[in-house]
């Protein structure tokens, strides 16, 4: 008897179990290979649904409303400010039941606790008539129809001679394709962008013949800081062979590639002088690759703008190092 009454209890014991489980709310898995950006918590229960890193790509920090786009769809703030450096994307989904004041609420907190400075903050309709193209990059519409439950702000850390900046935006989901994410009317996302900018040393990364090929497919172009040359000449230093190598590579990786090797400089010195350097090193750099790298001279165009077309203001250090660049661009 004893036995019988054993075996039923235990029997219920199980149904118990087995109901908790089916009536536990499900808590999503982040996409493989997503990590959330070290420091930074994310929400109670939120799941990484997108997720990108790049080790250096240039970032327009919203500091006003976006209340225009240009050709590209890239919003223009009424203000802005320019940051380099590796950047970390990350989109989430909070649970239902939770509303977009909360999660932004939580936010703040967090960053402020972090010692980050807010630059800029606002909320709905003065985000800007155009907060719809503001994340329209990360590949999902999954940010683009749902304004007025919106929040954004834009704030940075400055720590140990490195720079980190957050854009934030946190929102209850309204409508957009969203392929393979799984979200509810009415559901907090949040899109939090965070950019890395360290000392000059940082921010010479080698890019990858993968990331070469990525960024010319997607951007058309691709900067390389990797590639270093003696002060005012056009002499390759020989730190720049991990960079010359994944050039390289890229051009054996794709045998129908040509391009255009482009030389920037800042402007410290005159025009004509920085115009006649900049074509010099890129010439430097096809010569390189020619020589050192058996590829075909007929693939690689020679150009140089000298201090034409800058990505920073060259009124500091850390500009003047962001504008000496070699470019790649597709013939």
């Amino acid at each position: 008897m004893n036995s019988v009454i054993g075996t039923i209890g235990r029997i219920a014991a199980l149904a118990l179990a087995l109901a908790a489980v089916v009536t536990a709310p499900a808590v999503a898995a982040d996409i493989k290979g997503a990590k959330d950006y070290p420091g930074i918590k994310r929400f109670d229960g939120a799941s990484i649904v997108v997720y990108s890193a790049q080790k250096f790509t240039h970032y327009t920090l919203p500091l006003g409303p976006a209340d225009d786009a240009d050709d590209d769809n890239k919003p223009v703030f009424a203000a802005s400010k320019q940051a380099s450096g590796a950047l970390t994307r990350l989109s989430y989904t909070v649970p239902a039941g939770i509303s977009s004041d909360d999660v932004f609420e939580n936010y703040e907190n967090e960053l402020a606790a972090k010692g980050y400075q807010i630059l800029f903050k606002a909320d709905g309709g003065a985000i800007g008539k155009r907060q719809d193209a503001i994340f329209s990059g990360i590949g999902t519409q999954l940010f683009d129809y749902s304004p007025e439950a919106a929040h954004l702000l834009t704030a940075e850390l400055a720590k140990d001679g490195a720079t980190v900046d957050v854009v934030l935006y946190v929102t209850e989901y309204e409508d957009g394709y969203t392929p393979g994410i799984e979200v509810e009317k009415g559901q907090v996302i949040v899109q939090l962008d965070v950019i890395e900018s360290g000392t000059l040393q940082d921010k010479m990364v080698t890019v990858s013949a993968a990331e070469i090929e990525k960024g010319l497919t997607a951007q058309g172009h691709i900067a390389l800081y990797g590639i270093t040359f003696d002060f005012a000449k056009a002499d390759l230093k020989p730190d720049s062979k991990p960079a010359l190598d994944q050039v390289a590579q890229f051009l054996k990786d794709d045998p129908a590639a040509k391009i255009h090797v482009v030389g920037h400089t800042d402007n410290v010195g005159g025009l004509e002088t920085n115009m006649a350097l900049s074509r010099a090193r890129a010439a430097a750099v096809v010569a390189a690759l020619v020589k050192q790298y058996g590829v075909s001279a007929g693939r690689l165009n020679p150009a140089g703008v000298g201090p034409l077309a800058p990505v920073a203001p060259n009124d500091s250090d850390d500009g003047r190092a962001r504008n000496r660049r070699v470019e790649l661009i597709p013939q």
